[in-house]
């Protein structure tokens, strides 16, 4: 729990965005975040920790090898379990910002991957962010695949940091994190 609590509170390295980043950003772009949703947000740390700042996140999570659902209402915390292939049950529009945790990376199909990108702006307000947290992938697919796929999207890039993938025999297999925050245009 130790480590829990100060997730999403320090900046660590380029990959890090810590909450009052994100909030700084927000109030010089003279946006507001509410309402948010945390897309494999485990057992619900950033929902808790937006929570602080008044913010309200619906936290979407499956129960693999653990019951993250069940974590995640035990905290006081809305919790929703949605596979990533089906569409988010939000009206369009109407979120401030969508944050995906680790749990959308390289192993999730071409053809879902591209399903969640289009229903994340489905679901984002004229002017809303789009964080994907910690994205992992082999650097080329990255460069040729993802990269390509979320610049569909037509958003500012407010922060894009890439990084190697590393355990503690150097850099894993040719992969990369990306930390990105993306700013939906006000109107399309």
């Amino acid at each position: 729990m130790k480590v829990e609590k100060s997730r999403f509170l320090a900046y660590k390295s380029d990959l890090d965005l810590p909450i009052q980043q994100l909030f700084q950003l927000s109030k010089s772009a003279k946006s507001v975040i509410r309402l948010a949703l945390d897309i494999g947000g485990g057992t619900g740390t950033f929902a808790a920790q937006m929570k602080l700042q008044n913010v309200t996140v619906i936290t979407t999570t499956m129960n693999f090898g653990a019951p993250y659902n069940e974590a995640v209402a035990l905290r006081g915390l809305v919790s929703l379990h949605v596979p990533l292939q089906q569409r988010l049950p939000v009206f369009d529009g109407v979120v401030d910002l969508v944050r995906c945790g680790r749990a959308v990376n390289r192993w999730i199909p071409l053809t879902a991957m591209e399903f969640l990108l289009f229903d994340v702006d489905r679901v984002l307000r004229g002017g809303g962010y789009f964080w994907l947290d910690h994205f992992f992938s082999k650097r080329m697919d990255l460069d040729k695949v993802f990269s390509p796929l979320i610049g569909k999207l037509g958003y500012k890039k407010v922060k894009w940091a890439v990084a190697n993938k590393t355990d503690s025999s150097g850099v894993k297999h040719g992969e990369v994190y990306l930390t990105a925050l993306l700013q939906k245009p006000l109107t399309k």
